[in-house]
């Protein structure tokens, strides 16, 4: 599963969660589980991002750093 879709997949999950969520606190009902489920689901989507955002690693950075002071 490529990133993009597993991100896709990801957010789907959270919409139907977030609403789960919100029809528990209507009804007055506890939903820690879902809670968590929706942190990790979060934490999920910003790691997927950081590691999409430094895919070349060292190299990206030092040329951006490089291409700051040449240009």
């Amino acid at each position: 599963m490529s990133k993009q879709n597993l991100e896709k997949a990801f957010r789907q999950e959270l919409e139907v969660l977030n609403d789960i969520i919100d029809q528990k606190i209507i009804k007055g009902l506890s939903y820690v589980r879902e809670a968590r489920r929706h942190k990790f689901l979060l934490s999920s989507i910003a790691r997927l991002r950081r590691v999409s955002g430094t895919q070349s690693g060292w190299f990206s950075k030092s040329f951006s750093l490089v291409s700051t002071f040449i240009f």
